[in-house]
């Protein structure tokens, strides 16, 4: 039987006023090993009577070996059913990735996409595993030839591919090829994995399942010389095709750019949101010399609308249904589309598309002070979008982080100042988070900036940084690995400081209703054997799953808000 460890989440932390009580509990399973050094937690949900079924991805690097661990664990974090599902592939089956994993009905899904060389096409096929008594069938989605292609234009999965392998999201909606694979990126020209211009030139694939789990949607984008064309899929919880449609946009006279796509609460409809590049635009003297446009499709008609982003400029926005509600969401700036000044968001009807609200909010003074110790008239840069969430009383909260990548040149000294190796470092910097609650209506009730230093240099180092944001009773909170001091900055300000990631304590960050934050030391580096990937914490009603991996000694840590 495993032995679990259960503690309450009662350990003041002296070094800052900042410092609360928050309630909490923790459980761990026993350590386990497994095959492959590499995994991560791609799924949890609950199975109805207080235990969790948690999917897991796994690859060996020098096999190319891929799969998925299906676990089930009771409410003690025991195991009691697990399954191995490898994906094979032959070696006519080229950049095969998995697109989305999802559960519907009493399957779990794996979509995955590669070229065939001997078919000559590209295939979407699902790979469905019965939760109840797991066996596995396969299903073909849909498939198209390179003949096919020329009519829409290009197609190529190489970037796609190469970017599946450096993260692990799933279901954003956003053609990956041209932003951040971590949902999308809201500054393009700093985004760690895409250094391509904000127009994109590249072909790019994107899932998106509804919050109901009753419709997914895949698009593809298609570069083209004269046209910019998306072919869009409409798929039930059986898997079966509810629509497949066809939406070109010429580029004679502007250039378009395919966003994000998201679904409808019925899933019968999906909303796909571009931004354009118009004559119009261009001649505009102030703000950004764009628009956006966002299109509503369901089986027998189709609906468009634009909206300007008047003497602002927004780089990209997020679209998101929530119940009957359509709105996009994203950061402003009044200096170019690489800066943030705020957040502004825009609320249409789900039907219609008719505009009904637009607002531009700037950061607070407290957002500013949280930042820079004083209130000053700067724009933020290097955001990336992370996440967003909602309370019971439908207010929006945004989320993002300071992402950016830094590369120096080192030449390594050795004995009797020998030279030895003189070459580059990138390291990729993780910084402050980034945290905006919006009323119903868009308002700012109020933002915050979290402080904290973190970078890494190695691909198998980035699970430990970053965050995971979820909400309890309509208080997000936030976990974050750090160093032990925690850096006391002047007007009562603090930073959580980079650590070696095993070295690392666990924290959790708590935002209450009024905008006040407070903190709590959840575990401590010498009481763990192995340390927890904080950035790939899976929410689970008022619970938040992490796996933590020591080569191949793993444990799963259960905290319970």
């Amino acid at each position: 039987m495993n032995k679990i460890i259960v503690v309450l989440g009662i350990i003041m932390i002296s070094i800052s006023t900042f410092a609360q009580t928050i309630p909490f509990k923790i459980q761990k399973s026993e350590l386990f090993k497994d095959e492959y050094k590499e995994s991560h937690i791609v799924l949890s949900e609950e199975d109805g009577n207080g235990g969790v079924l948690i999917v897991r991805s796994y690859e060996r690097s020098f096999s190319g070996k891929r799969g998925y661990y299906i676990e089930h664990y009771d409410s003690n974090l025991k195991l009691i059913k697990e399954f191995d599902y490898e994906l094979k592939h032959t070696g006519t089956q080229k950049y095969k990735f998995e697109l989305g994993v999802f559960t519907m009905l009493d399957n779990l899904n794996i979509i995955q996409v590669f070229y065939d060389i001997n078919e000559r096409a590209y295939i979407c096929l699902a790979h469905c595993i019965n939760k109840n008594d797991l066996n596995t069938t396969q299903k073909e989605l849909f498939r198209f030839t390179r003949e096919e292609i020329k009519q829409y234009g290009n197609f190529d999965l190489s970037e796609s591919f190469f970017k599946s392998f450096r993260n692990d999201s799933f279901l954003n909606g956003d053609f990956s090829s041209k932003g951040n694979r971590n949902t999308f990126s809201l500054n393009p020209f700093n985004s760690k994995h895409d250094t391509s211009s904000s127009f994109g030139n590249n072909s790019g694939i994107a899932i998106v399942i509804n919050k109901d789990k009753n419709a997914f949607s895949i698009g593809i984008d298609f570069n083209g010389k004269k046209a910019e064309t998306l072919k869009l899929y409409l798929f039930d919880d059986k898997l079966n095709k509810k629509n497949d449609l066809t939406y070109s946009k010429e580029i004679k006279d502007s250039k378009y750019i395919f966003q994000n796509i998201n679904l409808s609460k019925d899933g019968n409809s999906i909303y796909l949101l571009s931004k354009s590049f118009t004559p119009n635009q261009k001649s505009k003297e102030k703000g950004g010399k764009y628009q956006f446009e966002i299109t509503k499709f369901n089986q027998d008609k189709e609906v468009t609308n634009t909206f300007e982003t008047e003497e602002h400029f927004i780089g990209s926005l997020k679209t998101i249904t929530e119940e009957d509600r359509l709105i996009c969401c994203g950061f402003y700036s009044d200096i170019n589309d690489s800066k943030y000044k705020g957040i502004c968001y825009f609320k249409l009807d789900a039907n219609s598309l008719t505009l009904l609200k637009t607002k531009y909010n700037p950061f607070s003074e407290q957002f500013m002070i949280d930042k820079y110790g004083e209130e000053k008239d700067k724009e933020l840069k290097y955001l990336t979008f992370k996440n967003y969430l909602f309370t019971k009383d439908n207010e929006l909260l945004f989320n993002a982080q300071e992402e950016y990548s830094v590369t120096s040149n080192n030449t390594a000294i050795g004995v009797n100042s020998m030279f030895i190796n003189n070459g580059s470092r990138t390291y990729f910097n993780y910084g402050d988070i980034v945290t905006v609650k919006l009323s119903i209506d868009g308002d700012l009730v109020w933002a915050r900036n979290i402080n904290k230093k973190q970078a890494y240099q190695y691909d198998e180092d980035e699970s430990y940084v970053s965050y995971t944001a979820s909400i309890v009773e309509d208080m997000p909170y936030y976990f974050i690995n750090g160093g032990k001091k925690i850096k006391q900055l002047d007007n009562n300000r603090i930073e959580f400081e980079d650590s070696n990631k095993n070295k690392s304590n666990l924290y959790l960050i708590r935002i209450k209703n009024n905008g006040e934050f407070e903190f709590e030391k959840v575990l401590d580096d010498e009481k763990n054997e192995v340390p927890f990937m904080v950035s790939k914490g899976v929410q689970l009603d008022n619970s938040v799953f992490f796996l933590g991996s020591n080569g191949s000694k793993k444990q799963l840590l259960k905290v319970t808000l």
